[in-house]
């Protein structure tokens, strides 16, 4: 059963004016996107919070409510908003709200030109891109605050076209390497990837050995050869684009199985070509612990 809200619960606001708010609506899709993204920037920054701080099994859960009533979801000229109660948890949940406010308001002064020894969250970052996605397709500002008891001003954070800008400069790519070859399983393909707005061909997730994934861009062309190989060992070769918070990616050239590998025959051809670098006492101990 819900929460009873109190007048003790701290009240976050999330608002989008301007743009097509300036009609007095929205797309629904869209606002309860904004909504949904804002939540999970909360529940990323909010799991970090409390891992540092030796919760087990962090969950980042506010219990957030939309507060009902007439101070409820609302529609004024300019603006669409919604104010949300934080009912649980709330020691930690305002730390989130205070740490997006702070990246927000961050972006928003870089106007593009971003600090380069900043310590920023990806996964923050990454739900930031899509909102901006939106504003940038309504022409909106997002506005965010949180109001605790007993202080008389709201924290609040504006978030418009030069934060906007900000966060197409994370999108550049900081350097780009020719023919990589990067070996892992095939673990995900999609039409197209809504953190990158190339909407050449289509795309996969490629889980790397050490656990690293990398977005990999394929041809449409090649759709039956990665069909086969989903969920398989491959070794994928193209163009490797890094980027500062996205995660890297492969313009992929060709895709094939990976080969199977015999690690004893590979031994066995290093001790030929190194045997004078290796001692029978040091092979013998190396065979015995295989």
């Amino acid at each position: 059963m819900p929460k009873k809200q109190k007048s003790s619960d701290p009240v976050i606001t999330v608002k989008l004016r301007k743009g097509l708010a300036d009609r007095n609506r929205l797309p629904l899709r869209h606002f309860f996107t904004v909504l949904d993204e804002f939540r999970q920037m909360l529940c990323a920054v909010g799991k970090r919070l409390e891992g540092e701080r030796g919760v087990h099994a962090p969950a980042g859960d506010f219990g957030l409510e939309i507060i009902a009533g007439a101070d409820g979801i609302a529609v004024h000229p300019g603006s669409v908003w919604s104010p949300l109660a934080m009912t649980s948890n709330t020691e930690i949940g305002v730390l989130a709200v205070q740490e997006v406010i702070r990246t927000l308001n961050e972006l928003e002064a870089d106007d593009g030109i971003l600090e380069p020894n900043r310590a920023l969250d990806r996964e923050l970052i990454r739900r930031v891109a899509r909102v901006a996605r939106i504003q940038r397709a309504d022409k909106l500002e997002l506005e965010v605050s949180i109001q605790r008891p007993g202080l008389s001003e709201p924290l609040t954070a504006k978030f418009g076209s030069a934060g906007i800008a900000s966060i197409r400069a994370l999108q550049t790519p900081t350097f780009e390497v020719e023919g990589m070859s990067l070996y892992g399983k095939l673990v995900e393909l999609i039409d197209r990837d809504p953190s990158d707005e190339d909407g050449k061909g289509f795309w996969g997730e490629l889980r790397r050995e050490n656990g690293d994934p990398w977005r990999v861009q394929f041809r449409t062309t090649d759709v039956d050869d990665v069909t086969r190989l989903f969920r398989k060992q491959v070794v994928v070769t193209g163009k490797a684009v890094y980027y500062r918070v996205a995660t890297p990616k492969l313009v992929a050239e060709k895709i094939d199985a990976d080969a199977e590998r015999d690690y004893e025959a590979a031994f066995d051809e290093l001790v030929g070509c190194y045997k004078g670098a290796f001692s029978p006492e040091l092979l013998k101990a190396v065979r015995e612990e295989e």
